[in-house]
Order: structure tokens, then sequence, then C-alpha cells
């Protein structure tokens, strides 16, 4: 058995990346769109006498962390063959796709997993939540009533693509794990109608003096049911504010469509979402919390020093093992004036020691320090380096990205 680990060589190799996706996620949703942004050299396979046997995407993406772009790998479209299975291909690729992120200067990847036990042992750790809200329309209103002083509009997706853009701009820019977007992740994303030919729709919240400060794209469709009452349901596909004023507006303009009797919104909001302290009755939201994005450090050095930190101060800690990425292995210094960082390799003793997986959460602020090692995930050799480590790792927003891909 020959195994060969390289990219797709053109789009007729693309073209049989897409079928291995296909039959892998038994689905071939969306999969047209995906192959006409994917560029062959994007991708990693793994072929087994000559049949491509294995797949991997990484999109070029940039992503804000605590703040600051950073570029990322993207990784997507993951799936063996079940005849190549259990050969140790996956990790070949794996390994093989972090030296090509390595080279491009790409020091994290990202992903959904399908199932997170397979990629925590590549050095993958959870960076944010997944939160969904369903609820009955009619009982969630505000615990105070607060007048806005501007107005709803309601716009086709095209009529609306400019002012969204931008509204998320100033939205990502400050915040931690939002994907910068393109075009086409709009277009296959956040616009891309639930079935072929439904419409999308799109809602902009202007203040008083007219500036867009909000928008919310959503569609509708009616479900079936014996109960009685309104038996549509308005599915939120983007709900992005820039202030509390426009989260008001567009959460009471969801709930004035009449025949909604359910308002959905899957992985619409993060962690800190201020839905729960504003409702009169909160519980009403259904609230459901999984696992969204996981994030893996592909070098070490560059990528803690991209982001911007909590406090000044300086830690060191110990990665104790790196078998795909090699080169992380070794004890660090970070540095810090907050929002400017430096990691150097130091022969100083480790006051944490940090596994790779631990390591995305912790630089995700998705976990303060404390919490990892009060559960087993690290190991602090200086008790006082717990709390140092918890405010230079602090963000200014919870971890949240609101895209998949």
């Amino acid at each position: 058995m020959s195994v060969e680990i390289r990219s797709c060589r053109d789009r007729e190799e693309l073209a049989d990346y897409g079928k291995i996706v296909s039959y892998v996620f038994a689905s071939t949703e969306g999969m047209d769109e995906e192959l006409e942004t994917t560029q062959p050299e994007w991708t990693t396979c793994a072929f087994v006498d000559g049949r491509m046997a294995t797949t991997l995407g990484a999109f070029p993406f940039t992503v804000r962390l605590n703040g600051a772009p950073v570029p990322m790998g993207g990784v997507t479209a993951v799936g063996t063959l079940p005849e190549f299975r259990r050969r140790g291909l996956l990790r070949q690729v794996m390994r093989q796709a972090f030296a090509t992120m390595h080279e491009r200067g790409q020091d994290y990847a990202i992903l959904l997993a399908s199932m997170a036990a397979i990629y925590q042992r590549f050095g993958y750790g959870l960076a944010c939540s997944y939160i969904r809200y369903e609820f009955d329309p009619r009982v969630a209103a505000f615990e105070t009533s607060t007048l806005t002083t501007g107005s709803v509009t309601m716009m086709t997706p095209e009529e609306a693509f400019p002012i969204i853009k931008q509204i998320y701009i100033r939205w990502a820019t400050p915040r931690n794990l939002a994907i910068h977007r393109s075009t086409p992740l709009w277009q296959t994303g956040r616009l891309r109608p639930r079935k072929k030919g439904e419409p999308v729709y799109v809602a902009i919240y202007r203040d008083a003096d007219g500036e867009p400060q909000g928008h919310m794209v959503y569609n509708t469709h009616e479900e079936n049911s014996d109960a009685p009452g309104p038996n549509q349901v308005l599915t939120v596909r983007d709900f992005i504010t820039l202030n509390t004023e426009a989260y008001r507006a567009l959460w009471e303009y969801a709930r004035s469509h009449d025949l909604a009797g359910r308002v959905r919104m899957p992985g619409c909001v993060g962690d800190d979402d201020p839905a729960p302290d504003l409702l009169l009755e909160p519980r009403m939201l259904n609230r459901f919390v999984g696992d969204h994005i996981w994030m893996r450090v592909v070098d070490v050095e560059r990528g803690l020093a991209r982001r911007p930190y909590g406090a000044r101060g300086e830690l060191s800690f110990d990665i104790p093992g790196d078998d795909l990425c090699p080169w992380n292995r070794g004890t660090y210094l970070l540095e810090t004036d907050g929002p400017t960082a430096s990691v150097t390799r130091t022969t100083r003793e480790p006051e944490l020691v940090i596994p790779l997986n631990t390591l995305a959460s912790l630089a995700a602020g998705y976990r303060t320090a404390t919490h990892l090692a009060r559960v087993g995930r690290l190991e602090a050799r200086d008790a006082s380096a717990l709390a140092r480590a918890d405010a230079l790792f602090r963000t200014e927003y919870a971890p949240h990205c609101p895209d998949s891909f």
C-alpha cells in the first residue's frame, strides 16, 4: 500500500474531494457552492494506491482574537472513506495541513467538530460555546419596557448587503473569535436560504440619526402542529447589534410576528448575550449550550504574541509535547504590556505546564487558568501564577463565532 499526502492538483480532483465529503456527511447540501469557493491548494488529502481516501480543507481566514486580526486555517470537510479508516491516514493529513499552515503564517487552526473526540487527540481545545434559543415570542418580553428612538426596516438581502456588511465589521472589530466575513462566506452562510428558492429577509435597526446600529437575518416557514395557536417558525440566521438599544429593537421586531409561535436562534449569540439578564422569564428561552469552535495552536511563539492581553505581566509555561507540530515543544516566557506581547523560549522553570488543547481554551479566553487547573487540565507548579494567568488571558468579550464553515 502506497500513501501520498498532498493537495488536490486540479478541479477534477477537487470534484472527487467533494464526493468523499458528501458521502462522509451524508449530504450534498451546499457542496456545489463550497467547491466553487475552495481552491485546490487549500486542501490536504491522502491518496492510497492513487485513490483519494482522506480529505481536509483549510480556508485562509482572518479571525479576531481579543480584538486583534489573526490569520487562522478554517479546517473543514474532514473525512475518510470507510474502507480506509483506522490506518492513521487522518493523522498524516493533519500533520501535513499544520505544516502548510505554519509555512503560510496561520498560527491557529479552527473547526466545528463532528466528533470532539477525534480532534482533541490532535491538540484542539474548545474555544467557544454553541448557544441556541427556542422560545414562544409571546412570553419573551423584557423585564423593563424601554422605548427605542430609532426604527426597524425590512429589506431584501441584495438591498441590505452593503449595510449589514459594515455593521458586521464594526461589531467584529473589538470582539473575540469573530471571522472576517468574505462575500462568499456571507453568501454560503448567513444569507443562504434554508431551502432553495425560499426567501431570506433582513431587518435593519437605525437610530434616531438614521445610523444603522444592528441587523437581523431571518426566514419564516410554516410547521405543521396539532397544537392550537400560531404555526409559523421564525428562524434567526444572524443577530448583530452594536448596542443594547438595537438589541432590544430587533428582539421586539422578531416578537411582532403574530403568526410565529416559535422563534429559533441557533448559534446567533455568545456566552455573554444579554437576553438572560433582560427578560422577564429567561427560562422561556429554553437555552441550550453545546460546543462550537475548536481551536488548535499551530505556532505557540507567534500565535500567543498576536493577541492583546488583559493586564501587564509575564508568565513562564511549558508545552510538554506536540508530535504534530514539533516546533512547539519547549518552555516559553510570555511578556506583555497588555496591547502587545512577546513570547520567547526560556531556560526559566515553568510556572505552568499546559497541554496543547488546554492552551487553545486559554488563548481564546474560553476558560481561566484557575478553572483549568481545578479540573486537572493544566499543572500549576507555582500557585500564584494562576491568578496572574487569569488576568493576562482575560478577554474584553466572551469568545463567540456566529459562523459555521
